[in-house]
């Protein structure tokens, strides 16, 4: 069930038309596939540390309130407000862009790290799937260890498929391409937090 859950959020968040996104791309055209998997490690870690202040931050409320109706309805629809953000989005045209240029390595690890750590919506992500998918795993630590592992490691597959095709992606994926993207993940997360409702209501009638 954990690895239900992980695909659909694992895959929304690898095309998620963030800055990272476009940089990821961007970086493997430009400096080659290992410059932009090491700017995607650097994504990565700061989603393991969104994760554990979310996780952490969000344990007493979910002890509290994991077997309350509203508590697993609001989270869905938070899941839901994110789906209706990308929607919103996908309405205007996005073209690639890319950040100020970075040659060192170690450098690129610490711009992916801070493109992801200074957007404040990766945060409240990652904090309304804690609570929605804990609330689905009565937050038991192990399970909800097996889906973290299983989203980033959806995360990372697809980003690996996006770095290696990068010069594809870039003429595929500019313009209209890119709004048919976004709006596929939006239905993708509207339709994932619409289940989280649901089954919240299910579970309490």
């Amino acid at each position: 069930m954990e690895l239900l859950y992980a695909l659909p959020l694992g895959l929304s968040l690898s095309f998620a038309a963030g800055p990272i996104f476009f940089v990821i791309i961007e970086t493997s055209i430009s400096k080659g596939k290992v410059s932009a998997l090491i700017l995607d490690l650097g994504a990565v870690v700061a989603d393991i540390l969104f994760i554990l202040l979310a996780y952490f931050g969000s344990r007493p409320l979910l002890e509290n309130l994991k077997s309350n109706l509203w508590i697993g309805i609001f989270s869905g629809l938070a899941v839901m407000f994110f789906g209706g953000y990308y929607l919103h989005k996908s309405k205007k045209p996005n073209q690639l862009r890319t950040g100020p240029s970075l040659n060192r390595r170690g450098l690129l690890f610490v711009k992916g790290f801070l493109l992801n750590f200074l957007n404040i919506g990766v945060l409240l992500f990652w904090l309304a799937t804690t609570i929605s998918i804990g609330n689905l795993l009565h937050n038991e630590p192990q399970r909800m260890l097996v889906f973290y592992t299983a989203t980033i490691g959806v995360y990372l597959g697809f980003d690996f498929l996006k770095i290696y095709f990068a010069n594809r992606f870039k003429k595929k994926l500019a313009g209209r391409g890119m709004q048919i993207m976004e709006k596929i993940i939006a239905l993708i997360l509207i339709g994932f937090g619409l289940f989280i409702s649901l089954r919240a209501l299910h579970e309490n009638i």
